[in-house]
């Protein structure tokens, strides 16, 4: 295993060959009916749940944090279809704390599946992960393997907010860590102790991570915290899914804008320009440009994953510079610029989730 740790450096994420496309793409994420907090206090006191007892015609259980959202829904709705007994632990239950568009009018996000059979087949309960005891409570009844949407924020807006200074944290990415970090880490904790063979981890690719690690520490980071923290629990039964953009639809304008000639010809240039600068391509705009990726094709790469159809090959992961121990400012100084890598298993990227999903398909998971 080789990991180097080293402090974000803001000079060396460069600016976008094209202004406009800094602009934040809309949210697509959602978030998340038993309530586990109250029996957060009374599940620290006893022991850990034990793991299931497992027979040839006992059903898998998988939970699911982040199981509303766009992505954990349709993980929700694949693994039902896999015959799976699936959980969804959010922080509203069967409800989504964010509207979706559906035909003009804001909905909440399940509205979209009304009258699928499969909602009705799923256990939606109530809890936050970021609040001690409430993961571990959820998982009580025990698990065999686990999926984590939890993220929080814009991973592709740059922003000058992030720092005081150099290499020092404002208050923002300390939330941001923080909200990126500790729900994960809770999850990554409570799925051990509640027997999960598996977990399956949806972060960011490395390319959006060196393109916007910079302006954002504190979310790459808080990410990167938590996927080495589910790698150092599971070790070989951990994987990331790692998008940098995910979208409902092939009729969204990003996904169209993206196999235009425009974007075509903007990429050619960033290639060309990165060719010829010393500090290399600009991730900024090679992330902005690049195909996002189908939520179903995400979600069928993950239930795969999750229940052990396909595996992932071991591989080195470039993260960029990172500040591991939150860019407090008594840290100031102690970091040395370094090329930051992790072994572990990971699905970098569009094309390779694409490749993963097919796979997947013919290993027998798809709708």
């Amino acid at each position: 295993m080789v990991r180097f740790h080293a402090l974000h450096d803001s000079r060396r994420y460069t600016i976008p060959l094209v202004p406009f496309l800094l602009l934040p793409p809309p949210a697509s994420d959602g978030h998340p009916t038993r309530t586990a907090k109250h029996t957060a206090h009374r599940q620290a006191h006893r022991a850990p749940p034990s793991t299931p007892t497992r027979t040839a015609s006992t059903p898998m259980r998988i939970a699911v944090f982040g199981g509303t959202g766009l992505v954990g829904s349709q993980v929700c709705k694949l693994l039902v279809a896999c015959g799976c007994s699936t959980v969804s632990i959010t922080r509203c239950g069967d409800q989504t704390l964010r509207p979706w568009s559906i035909g003009g009018a804001a909905k909440p996000l399940l509205a979209q599946f009304e009258g699928e059979p499969w909602v009705s087949k799923v256990e939606w309960i109530k809890a936050d992960a970021a609040v001690d005891g409430e993961a571990l409570a959820a998982l009580q009844d025990g698990v065999d393997g686990v999926v984590s949407c939890i993220g929080s924020g814009d991973m592709l807006k740059a922003t000058a907010d992030g720092w005081y200074g150099r290499n020092v944290w404002s208050d923002f990415s300390k939330d941001q860590y923080a909200a990126n970090y500790e729900p994960n880490a809770n999850a990554i904790s409570a799925a051990k102790a509640a027997g999960a063979q598996r977990f399956v981890y949806v972060g960011a690719s490395s390319d959006a991570e060196q393109g916007f690690g910079g302006p954002l520490p504190g979310l790459y980071s808080g990410k990167r915290a938590a996927y080495l923290a589910g790698r150092d629990a599971f070790g070989d039964q951990f994987t990331m899914i790692a998008p940098h953009l995910v979208v409902g639809s092939k009729d969204d304008p990003r996904v169209k804008f993206a196999q235009s000639g425009v974007a075509g010809g903007l990429r050619s240039a960033n290639d060309f320009f990165g060719e010829i600068r010393n500090f290399g391509e600009d991730f900024t705009t090679k992330t902005r440009l690049a195909q996002p990726v189908l939520a179903t094709d995400v979600a069928t790469a993950i239930v795969a994953s999750v229940i052990g159809k396909v595996t992932v090959d071991e591989s080195v992961r470039f993260a960029g510079p990172t500040t591991p121990s939150g860019g407090l400012e008594q840290d100031r100084g102690k970091g040395v610029d370094a090329e930051v890598r992790d072994l572990m298993r990971h699905v970098d990227g569009t094309d390779a989730i694409v490749a993963l999903a097919k796979r997947a398909q013919e290993a027998g998971v798809g709708l």
